[in-house]
């Protein structure tokens, strides 16, 4: 994109600052992971980075899991403008103590807007020391609960719960 997603407006705002709104009524402590925590002073929220080499999707969700004082973390991208707060009370309501609840969505699993539990942080670990960076790479070695959902049934405004902004052609669509 060429700039910080996050601040990017989406609808008269700062997406991360629609996401926190959106969020903070459902948890007591909305964090938000980055390496770099100036531009996020504006929006009175923690800010934790990365405590692992990589710079990826998986070293943050490892970096929110050190940082959170809860028990379940709601791992959600920043470039998802869609977010659904019935998706995520539905996804936490899963019976049990899995390590992962993780959406299976049309196009798959969608790891970037899952809970997560203190049980991955080792797993998590042990995949960063074989250099397996991938979200899912340490599902294996943990105990994940796979939700079937469609996305019509969670859309917002028509659109997927789980779209990501990852272009200037997908901002421009997924913004009016």
């Amino acid at each position: 994109m060429g700039e910080n997603k996050a601040l990017m407006e989406f609808r008269g705002k700062p997406l991360i600052q629609r996401q926190i709104e959106l969020l903070s009524p459902y948890f007591k402590e909305v964090i938000v992971g980055a390496n770099d925590p100036a531009p996020y002073a504006p929006f009175n929220v923690r800010v934790v980075p990365d405590l692992l080499p990589e710079r990826c999707a998986l070293t943050g969700i490892h970096a929110l899991l050190k940082g959170a004082a809860r028990r379940r973390v709601f791992v959600v991208a920043c470039d998802m403008p869609f977010l659904n707060p019935a998706l995520i009370e539905h996804l936490y309501a899963t019976p049990g103590e899995p390590d992962v609840i993780v959406p299976e969505s049309d196009r798959g699993l969608e790891p970037l807007h899952a809970f997560y539990g203190p049980g991955c942080v080792a797993a998590i670990e042990e995949s960063a020391q074989r250099g397996a960076w991938k979200a899912t790479d340490f599902y294996a070695r943990v105990r994940v609960e796979k939700v079937r959902v469609r996305d019509a049934e969670w859309a917002v405004d028509g659109r997927s719960p789980f779209l990501n902004a990852n272009t200037p052609d997908e901002w421009r669509t997924a913004a009016p």
